[in-house]
């Protein structure tokens, strides 16, 4: 008697699934024959011996820097401009973003496990037999579609925990960014101010340069005239040497600070920033005692608000620690189909719950409790350490802030005086009441008082920004601008 087998769909779905994996195998094997052992060709870059210069990367054409915009190209830039460029272009604004973006998706992670979980499961089975006398039993195909729901109702606040985790490291990212955007603003005052102060020493240094030339010519008029002697003129010649040497070398700083500014920027290296003069008529000024911007400090500071949040936490993965070692009730739910060759198809349905108690897990849950609690000791020293130095930068950039703003009245009274002293020294040394060092001292005091002037300026915005960065704001503390 002969038995008929029906081509039914199961049988040809488990037909064409055969087919195409004995094709697939068949394709594959002399790839696999060919890598010698690396199927997947993870060795190909790394070199076929020890010491071997390996071929770089393909590299990444994205662009890293954008160019000025044409309408700035022509104007003077602001220091308001020059911010809102580095905000744009700076690709560690990217870093912190892209960062923050990544540990809201880990808050959703975590919020997930409040909802049910649905899985469905196809397996497809085909089964041959061979009874004791050797005789094979026809094939038998058999697929079952399984669908199955699983929902955790209680956990005594371990997934809470988990979620109030997420958003205090969210929190973190949040103020992380914060404080990411505030340092680069910091960078670009600190290399603003720098390039301007280099700018006005170059104008001071050829200004020495001047009037070293101009005791050169006085000199060798006189020498000429029978009035002086060569000394003065090597004198002189030495003087105009080194004011040249002293300006060329400012002006390679000068070089090397617009590549700084164009780095914070975010702008290629090479680009040319044209910047207006900075006042240094205008002495800034800061009306806050440093009581109260230390306070305002551990307020308002970003690294300062992330590290708290840091605590909280640490503090919220340690609750969840301590509870992973209490009862969970899951619901579950399935609903399954079997389909099977010569057999009407069946359903089964189920539903309960479970409860789930650990009882033993090696010790493990006591340590990850121990490993929490350090974590969240080790988040509060840190918090302890950061408001202390936040404390300590604070009070240094108040005083170097002070200090420099201090000095600048007095410099800027040393340069009239010494503008006055060489005005009546050449004056003298035309009519030979005076001597070429007498000369060339008043020359180096005024270029002094002029260096003074600059620094001490520059020095007062500088300290004044970096007090800002301490601080933890956007602008200069209250009054520190207005030059009232």
């Amino acid at each position: 008697m002969q038995t008929v087998h029906h081509d039914t769909p199961i049988l040809r779905a488990w037909r064409l699934f055969a087919g195409v994996l004995a094709v697939s195998a068949v394709l594959a094997l002399p790839q696999v024959a060919q890598a010698g052992g690396d199927p997947f060709g993870v060795y190909a870059n790394v070199g076929t011996a020890p010491g071997q210069l390996l071929a770089a990367p393909q590299k990444d054409v994205s662009p890293l820097a954008t160019a000025l915009p044409t309408a700035w190209k022509d104007e003077p830039l602001s220091l308001m401009q020059l911010s809102a460029l580095a905000l744009h272009d700076n690709p560690r604004t990217r870093v912190a973003w892209e960062t923050l973006r990544g540990q809201a998706a880990a808050l959703g992670v975590a919020e997930s496990a409040a909802w049910p979980t649905l899985n469905l499961n196809v397996p497809l089975t085909r089964v041959r037999s061979v009874n004791s006398a050797g005789t094979a039993q026809p094939a038998e195909n058999t697929l079952q579609p399984n669908l199955s729901l699983s929902w955790l109702l209680w956990d005594f606040g371990q997934s809470q925990a988990a979620v109030n985790a997420a958003q205090a490291q969210l929190n973190a990212a949040r103020f992380t960014q914060n404080a990411t955007v505030q340092s680069i603003l910091a960078d670009v005052r600190q290399a603003y101010y720098q390039l301007l102060g280099d700018r006005a020493l170059i104008e001071s240094y050829g200004q020495a340069l001047h009037s070293a030339q101009a005791a050169l010519d006085a000199a060798q008029a006189r020498l000429r005239a029978g009035q002086a002697t060569i000394a003065d003129v090597y004198q002189a010649k030495a003087s105009v040497a080194a004011a040249r040497a002293t300006l060329l070398a400012a002006q390679q700083t000068v070089a090397s600070d617009e590549g700084a500014l164009a780095n914070a920027v975010g702008l290629p290296l090479g680009t040319s920033l044209k910047l207006a003069p900075l006042d240094l008529k205008v002495s800034p000024k800061l009306r806050d005692s440093v009581q109260q911007l230390m306070q305002q400090a551990l307020d308002v500071n970003p690294g300062l608000q992330s590290t708290r949040a840091d605590v909280t936490a640490a503090r919220a993965e340690l609750r969840a620690a301590q509870r992973s070692g209490l009862p969970t009730l899951t619901l579950g739910a399935t609903q399954s189909w079997t389909l099977r060759q010569h057999w009407a198809p069946t359903r089964q349905y189920s539903i309960g719950l479970t409860v789930s108690v650990p009882l033993f897990s090696g010790f493990k849950r006591h340590y990850q409790t121990a490993q929490a609690r350090s974590a969240l000791a080790e988040a509060q020293a840190n918090l302890a350490t950061d408001a202390q130095s936040t404390r300590l930068a604070v009070w240094q950039d108040y005083y170097a802030f002070r200090s420099a703003s201090a000095a600048l009245p007095s410099a800027r009274a040393q340069l009239d005086n010494a503008k006055q002293a060489l005005a009546a020294v050449q004056a003298q040394y035309r009519v030979g009441l005076a001597t070429m060092q007498n000369l060339l001292a008043a020359q180096a005091a005024l270029t002094s008082a002029r260096v003074a002037v600059t620094r001490d300026a520059i020095n007062s915005y500088q300290s004044l920004s970096n007090l800002s960065a301490a601080i933890g704001t956007l602008t200069p503390p209250q009054g520190g601008l207005d030059g009232r």
